[in-house]
């Protein structure tokens, strides 16, 4: 009987240890789960450092983008011959003719911008198709706003001011020997042209632009979202023309980092301009964590801030640029 309770102690013993090794196979999943989660992880971080290249090539490929070519050559050939205005080059890239000179905005050309960014619509043109420059602005240090590896490709006796000292340094690094960096309200003459950054509010140091020649005046506002200073530009430099930011970007979770339509219209409000163009609001999101977890956009925005200005503001001109085309001031 002894021997009995003994072979049953046994077969208990058997019975319970596929228990032990579902317990040993769920901790086997454990770590696999854990690892791939570290390998997908390490994917992200890499895509976001800007290792994988999203590029879609600038100015090339499709009919969309041959028409884009053109139309940019076409402004171009009008500025040459004397318009004043603002070609678009893509999201927050704008080529400012005024007085004979031609200045460059927020270049951004190449993908990925924080391994994340793509460009929507192309840039009209490559950087090096730019042609001749005579200044470069950059607002603030963000990829999509300040492409090193697209400057390193342009007129390098251009003139390049921007925000931070650390960005300035880097931006000497590429070639570029006439390089300043100026405070808010602080003016730099070009010729006949005066470039006076202005203060803005983003979810990192920045500075916007307003550039004066003669009788026009065009204020470039970056990235900015609705700050108190916009009252102090109106009032100073009357812009005649506004490039406001609609897309409304916002991390999740966190505060408001872009006018969204609705703001930008405010914005226009307030400035007076005669003129407003919608900027920033030509990117999407390459990577699909990013663009469904870390942050999001206002659909359409360009399409709705121009809806709300006819509605609300109908006095003022309001612009869709397509990607090359020019808006004579």
């Amino acid at each position: 009987m002894s021997e009995k309770r003994t072979e049953n102690a046994r077969e208990v013993s058997r019975v319970a240890s596929p228990e032990e090794g579902r317990s040993r196979l769920s901790r086997r999943g454990f770590v696999a789960g854990a690892a791939a989660g570290v390998v997908a992880g390490g994917l992200e971080w890499a895509s976001f450092g800007g290792r994988f290249d999203h590029r879609r090539a600038p100015g090339r490929g499709g009919a969309a983008e041959e028409s884009a070519k053109e139309r940019f050559a076409a402004s171009l050939r009008a500025t040459e011959a004397g318009a004043s205005g603002v070609v678009h080059v893509g999201h927050s890239t704008h080529l400012l003719a005024l007085a004979g000179k031609r200045l460059l905005t927020d270049p951004w050309f190449y993908d990925p911008a924080f391994g994340a960014l793509s460009h929507e619509v192309a840039p009209a043109v490559a950087p090096s198709e730019l042609g001749r420059l005579d200044a470069i602005l950059v607002t603030h240090d963000h990829a999509d706003h300040a492409d090193l590896r697209a400057m390193d490709e342009m007129d390098k006796r251009a003139a390049v001011i921007v925000a931070t000292a650390d960005l300035a340094a880097r931006v000497r690094a590429r070639g570029f020997s006439d390089v300043s960096v100026l405070a808010p309200w602080e003016e730099r003459a070009l010729g006949s042209v005066s470039v006076t950054a202005v203060p803005g509010l983003h979810d990192i140091y920045e500075i916007g632009f307003v550039v004066r020649a003669d009788d026009r005046s065009v204020y470039f506002a970056g990235d900015t979202r609705l700050h108190p200073d916009l009252p102090a530009i109106a009032e100073r430099f009357r812009p005649s023309a506004a490039i406001l930011p609609v897309d409304g970007t916002r991390l999740t979770g966190a505060a408001l980092h872009v006018m969204t339509p609705e703001d930008a219209q405010a914005a226009a409000r307030t400035l007076g301009s005669r003129l407003v163009i919608p900027s920033h609001a030509e990117a999407y999101f390459s990577d699909p964590i990013a663009g469904h977890l870390l942050a999001s956009t206002v659909p359409r925005a360009r399409r709705r801030f121009a809806d709300l200005m006819e509605k609300e503001l109908p006095g003022v001109a309001c612009c869709v640029p397509e990607a090359g085309e020019l808006v004579t001031l």
